[in-house]
């Protein structure tokens, strides 16, 4: 039998963990073929005229969010097993492609990342109601202390609010039972989850009801067709004057244009922003001029512990599939049928 090979990316966000996922695997006698480098703020698109030289000869593929796995990059390499993303993201993959395809996806959706975003989204959601910022400028004599009146008082507590969750996954469900004790109303919007199957405490509603009715909306969602630019102008228009937007998923599901709107016109109440549709977000970007945003740079439930947990399971994810088997974390589960008749069709000598 040949040696098995496995094509791995560049990411300027992730060469350590590449690094790292590269070694450990080529300690079990796989050969590793790397890519090209990557650039700040641009996914990059494989020139044709190096497919063969990449793709040509490996099993496995592994892209991130900063690099290209198109229809014709699958196409690219005859004896492909599966792709393997290292961390949970894989809108960079077109997924529609690999299921027609009968390939598998497996991807780094370990605990850790869920629960430490679970974790990050519920202190956005505390740091935008509590607005510890502006009580440390009283500290530091850069505010004068309210006076102690309702009307004059920032701080504001999450008991009794209704928390609005649109998309209700595995970081959702995290963010639910986190909640839980808070005494909050949730709501939650995903049209792949029936009320028989949502968390205890949480009622499903339509998209607007849940905007129109939440004091903090949380967007927990993949990038499809449908949910891409999602909340727009009219979307941003329902939610309460008083009201803040947690995002932590995927930049693109927010219109960021109609978003610095409604937060420079006071239409909603503020935001906190950990993702955005270029990254890093531009030094030019409106955003970074608004007083009521809080914006992170795609990090910030980017635990320790979420790192260390990214190279062994992208190494199991990788092993698996080169055995035949479905990966640890399988993004598209629905083709392990069609998957495993097609690799029995295949010669991989």
């Amino acid at each position: 039998m040949s040696q098995h090979s496995v094509f791995i990316c560049h990411d300027y966000m992730l060469v350590e963990v590449l690094d790292e996922i590269a070694s450990r695997l080529e300690q079990l006698g796989i050969e590793i073929v790397r890519g090209p480098h990557t650039a700040l703020g641009k996914k990059l698109i494989y020139p044709k005229e190096r497919y063969a030289e990449l793709f040509g000869g490996v099993e496995v593929m592994m892209f991130s969010s900063r690099s290209i796995c198109s229809r014709e990059v699958m196409l690219a390499a005859p004896r492909l097993r599966g792709i393997v993303n290292p961390t949970i993201g894989l809108e960079t993959v077109d997924l529609e492609a690999a299921n027609e395809l009968s390939i598998i996806v497996g991807h780094g959706a370990t605990s850790e990342i869920f629960l430490g975003m679970a974790e990050a989204t519920v202190m956005l959601m505390l740091m935008l109601m509590y607005d510890p910022g502006a009580t440390e400028e009283v500290l530091r004599g850069k505010r004068p202390r309210p006076r102690p009146t309702p009307g004059t008082m920032w701080a504001r507590m999450l008991l009794g609010r209704t928390v609005g969750l649109v998309g209700m996954g595995r970081i959702a469900r995290g963010v639910v039972e986190r909640l839980s004790g808070f005494g909050v109303n949730l709501l939650a919007h995903d049209p792949f989850v029936k009320d028989s199957a949502a968390p205890p405490g949480v009622k499903m509603t339509d998209l607007e009801t849940l905007l129109r009715s939440s004091d903090i909306v949380g967007v927990h969602v993949s990038i499809t067709s449908g949910s891409r630019g999602m909340l727009g102008e009219r979307e941003l228009a329902l939610m309460k004057p008083s009201a803040f937007l947690v995002n932590t998923s995927r930049g693109e599901a927010i219109d960021e244009a109609a978003l610095y709107r409604a937060l420079k016109e006071r239409r909603i109440a503020g935001a906190a922003l950990d993702t955005f549709v270029v990254e890093p977000l531009p030094e030019d970007s409106p955003l970074r001029g608004l007083d009521n945003v809080i914006l992170t740079p795609h990090m910030v439930g980017h635990t320790r512990d979420v790192i260390a947990s990214f190279p062994p399971a992208a190494v199991e994810n990788v092993t698996r599939i080169l055995r035949g088997e479905p990966p640890l974390y399988c993004k598209n589960p629905e083709v392990i049928p069609v998957w495993k008749k097609r690799l029995a069709t295949m010669s991989f000598r």
